[in-house]
């Protein structure tokens, strides 16, 4: 009786983990579809990244914020880490799509996510975007 019910505990101390990861979202592979409001910020740049204003460049990013916050599995394959709660998510476009149109507009993206590697990501996980839509609510 003690390892029946040994087996069972440790079944329902796993099961939130099981499916905790199933409802996260993964790095590259299929395209996916996150929904939010456009936001356009603006960051430092080079050559000091916010050390000397006055002859550090300026970059401006589109920012998507979410309506409920998404985690990414980590991908095995690559340096990619795990994310949890993540609310924003920096836009890259498509060729020749310029999110200025969408600034403060609810959309719904298209597109593949990736994980920050240079000083020019502003938050944890991208998206490289495929198809962008308004919506009207």
């Amino acid at each position: 009786m003690t390892r029946r019910l040994a087996s069972m505990l440790v079944v329902l101390c796993t099961a939130p983990v099981w499916a905790q990861a199933a409802s996260c979202l993964h790095y590259e592979g299929a395209p996916l579809t996150l929904a939010g409001k456009i936001t356009l910020q603006t960051f430092y740049g080079p050559p000091n990244y916010g050390e000397n204003p006055d002859t550090d460049s300026r970059e401006t990013q589109a920012i998507l914020l979410l309506s409920k916050p998404i985690c990414v599995q980590a991908n095995p394959s690559s340096s990619d880490v795990a994310e949890k709660n993540q609310v924003r998510v920096t836009l890259v476009p498509p060729e020749g799509v310029d999110f200025g149109l969408y600034k403060g507009k609810k959309v719904t993206l298209r597109g593949t996510l990736f994980h920050a590697n240079t000083g020019h990501h502003r938050t944890p996980v991208l998206m490289q975007v495929k198809n962008i839509e308004s919506t009207h609510d």
